[in-house]
């Protein structure tokens, strides 16, 4: 995507995935991918945050009444194509209680390894 759907980009996260940690314009997230059907942005995946030897992809949303096409598929599928060109391989980190974003990654090939998240308050 373009410098210019950072708005698009930004209201479809609003809608859709309103707590993803990866926005427009947030440090750490470099690029926009996104799919379009009829000319409006469908889905949406960002490279976010990506290590020397890792690229991770964040930010996947797809707008509801849009799913169940393999819009997700096709966005995360060119993204991590490209973040392994770039960094070797490829991550993300997605939430047990979202079978359906799991399916769309197990079909591209990610596996799951479990890890522990804490936040520290002080």
């Amino acid at each position: 995507l373009e410098d210019g759907d950072s708005a698009q980009v930004a209201a479809l996260l609003a809608a859709e995935a309103p707590s993803s940690y990866a926005v427009p314009g947030l440090p750490g997230v470099r690029r926009w991918a996104g799919v379009r059907v009829g000319g409006e942005l469908a889905a949406v995946a960002a490279d976010a945050w990506s290590a020397p030897t890792v690229g991770l992809l964040a930010g996947v949303a797809t707008r509801a009444r849009l799913r169940g096409r393999g819009l997700a598929g096709r966005v995360c599928r060119w993204l991590s194509r490209e973040l392994v060109a770039a960094y070797g391989r490829a991550a993300l980190m997605v939430d047990d209680d979202n079978p359906a974003a799991i399916r769309v990654y197990e079909r591209l090939g990610y596996r799951r390894r479990r890890v522990a998240a804490a936040r520290s308050t002080g």
